[in-house]
């Protein structure tokens, strides 16, 4: 009889695990039909994307928030420096809004915009004239479930432009449905800079002006000699 109630026990206690399970999967939402080609920048697909659920990039919480979700699938593209927040973006952000930053020792400026709650676009300038700059970028946004990150790798941003993108969202709310936007933290490493050379047409010597000169007055001779030379024939 003891066997048979503490059978039932723990039949309980694992249908209760269960169900609890369950439950935190379902509350963490899913990452849905997520991928790189996602979040595009200057027309080209993200390196990497990940996915954590109940993770918010934003949270004041050490273990579910900053690069948490991301930092250890990211940390197989190179660098092991950790990553640094750069922009954040809240809930209400919208219509180009923009965020400058001189963190890692460069000048840029995010922007960000919504089409709706699940597609829009973004842009980061590089106010450096100078210097092109070279990091790997990570867009990770939040919604109602968890975040999804997208990996630019060794982006190089040229030396006072900017660079354009656009953002989808697939990931999935609790309720198993596609979800909105909540909020957009952009990450940084590895930041590099390379002096940016404009190209100089080289300025003609005098001697090669003279020795030019010359070759365009002994071509108008001869020309004008070989139409002398025709005119005697006719």
């Amino acid at each position: 009889m003891k066997n048979i109630a503490k059978t039932i026990s723990l039949g309980a206690v694992l249908c209760s695990s269960v169900l609890f399970a369950t439950g935190v999967h379902a509350a963490n939402g899913s990452a849905g039909k997520t991928a790189k080609g996602d979040v595009s920048l200057n027309g080209v697909s993200a390196d990497a994307v990940d996915y954590a659920g109940g993770v918010n990039p934003q949270s004041g919480n050490a273990t579910k928030g900053g690069s948490s979700g991301f930092a250890k699938d990211f940390a197989l593209y190179g660098s092991k420096q950790g990553w640094s927040s750069i922009a954040a973006f809240g809930s209400s952000a919208d219509n180009g809004v923009a965020i400058s930053t001189s963190k890692l020792g460069t000048s840029l400026t995010f922007t960000f915009d919504k089409t709706d709650g699940r597609h829009g676009s973004w842009t980061v300038a590089n106010h450096d004239v100078k210097n092109n700059v070279k990091l790997d970028l990570v867009f990770a946004m939040h919604v109602g479930g968890g975040s999804s990150a997208w990996l630019f790798d060794n982006e190089i941003l040229g030396a006072g432009a900017k660079s354009t993108g656009s953002w989808t969202l697939n990931a999935l709310n609790p309720g198993g449905k596609l979800a909105d936007y909540s909020s957009l933290t952009i990450f940084a490493r590895d930041l590099s800079k390379t002096a940016f050379d404009v190209p100089t047409t080289p300025v003609p010597e005098p001697e090669n002006y003279a020795m030019l000169l010359a070759g365009l007055g002994l071509i108008g001779f001869m020309s004008r000699r070989r139409k002398g030379e025709y005119d005697t024939f006719r």
